[in-house]
């Protein structure tokens, strides 16, 4: 198996744990962001206030991120409700961003059927994402200077009555976890 691979699969429990938690259908959950902050994988570190950070973009629930956006994420502890808060935030591609959503597919289930679990999830998501890597940046992934990452539903969201959420989102950023202002679409690194 290759470095990046087992490094994407040692990543992805903290990835999900964090989208298990980030993904509920409460008011208070409606604007929460994939990615473990603070983990070098481009997400703007942790900040204990007792405010949010400075921010820029317009707020958003990510399961409403389209292709071709561009975005941030930002989590923070406020500290006057001993609580996190995850934003995400869309933004031009030509401003600095540190994520851009290249791929979406919805996931091969019906309404009503049962959530086929984190694993077969995740595992579903990788692929979708990895097939479509190197058609969007130019290179392949094992070569490039850019990650590969997603958003899918969790259990709740997909055997939600109502919102029944299929859809995966694949995004990339880079490697180094730095952030860009230019789109990664043919990049060729």
């Amino acid at each position: 198996m290759p470095k990046r691979w087992s490094t994407v699969l040692f990543a992805l429990p903290v990835l999900l744990s964090v989208l298990l938690s980030a993904c509920s259908s409460s008011p208070e959950d409606e604007l929460t962001g994939g990615g473990n902050p603070g983990d070098g994988d481009g997400v703007d570190e942790v900040v204990e206030t007792d405010g949010e950070p400075d921010w820029t973009g317009a707020p958003l629930n990510p399961f409403d991120l389209q292709i071709g956006d561009c975005f941030n994420e930002y989590s923070w502890i406020d500290v006057d409700l001993d609580q996190r808060i995850n934003l995400t935030t869309v933004v031009g591609c030509d401003t600095v961003h540190d994520r851009e959503v290249y791929f979406a597919a919805e996931f091969p289930a019906g309404a009503g059927a049962p959530y086929p679990g984190v694993g077969p999830m995740a595992e579903f998501s990788t692929e979708l994402c990895y097939e479509a890597f190197e058609a969007f940046i130019g290179t392949e992934y094992e070569v490039s200077e850019y990650e590969l990452s997603f958003l899918h539903p969790t259990k709740e969201t997909f055997e939600h009555p109502v919102g029944r959420h299929r859809r995966i989102l694949c995004f990339t950023h880079r490697l180094d976890g730095s952030p860009t202002s230019e789109s990664a679409a043919g990049i060729g690194v």
